[in-house]
C-alpha cells in the first residue's frame, strides 16, 4: 500500500513539471495593437506569438472548433505589388507555431474536420485562372491533399469552406 501514495505523488510532480499540457485549449485568437497574433489559453494567459522574420502583417486569426489550435493569416512585402500578400497560415498548437504554404498568395483559409485539419487556397497574386486548394494536418503540418480545378468546378468537400 506504500506505493500507491508514491506513485500519486509521482504523477502529480510530472503534472506540474511539465506545465501546460498537450491537450491544453486555447479561448481566443487575436491581432493585438503590437501587430502580433495572441493566442489566449484556458487559462486566461495572453501570449503574443513572435513574428517571422520576413512578416510584415498578420490577418485572419481564427480559432478551430475544437479549441486546440489558432491560426492566422501571415503577409510579407512582395517585390512586385504595392502592398503586401498573404503568403501562409500560422498555427499556434501545444505552445508551438509552425507556417503553412506552399510560396504562393493565400488568397483563404479555414478549420476542417473541427480543427484537426486546415484548408488553403492559394495561386498567383494576379492571373490565376484554375483554383488550387491544400488541406493539411493541423498536428504534424504534414500536407494530405492537393486540389486543382476550374474556378466553376466543384470542389472536393474539405474545400468548401474556403471562399476563393
Amino acid at each position: 500500500m506504500k506505493v500507491l501514495p508514491f506513485t500519486l505523488a509521482l504523477i502529480a510532480l510530472c503534472v506540474a513539471v511539465s506545465g501546460q499540457s498537450p491537450s491544453a485549449g486555447l479561448k481566443n485568437v487575436y491581432i493585438g495593437q503590437d501587430g502580433l497574433a495572441h493566442v489566449v489559453d484556458e487559462t486566461g494567459k495572453d501570449i503574443a506569438v513572435p513574428r517571422e522574420s520576413y512578416q510584415v502583417d498578420v490577418t485572419s486569426p481564427q480559432l478551430a472548433p475544437n479549441h486546440r489550435t489558432a491560426g492566422w493569416i501571415i503577409e510579407q512585402d512582395n517585390c512586385c505589388t504595392s502592398y503586401p500578400i498573404a503568403i501562409g497560415v500560422a498555427l499556434y498548437q501545444n505552445g508551438k507555431k509552425r507556417v503553412l504554404g506552399d510560396g504562393l498568395m493565400v488568397y483563404d483559409w479555414c478549420f476542417v474536420a473541427e480543427g484537426a485539419q486546415v484548408a488553403l487556397s492559394t495561386g498567383t497574386v494576379h492571373g490565376m485562372t484554375s483554383r488550387h486548394l491544400l488541406l493539411y494536418d493541423t498536428g504534424s503540418g504534414r500536407q494530405l491533399h492537393e486540389w486543382n480545378g476550374d474556378p466553376d468546378a466543384k470542389p472536393p468537400a474539405w474545400g468548401g469552406c474556403l471562399k476563393e
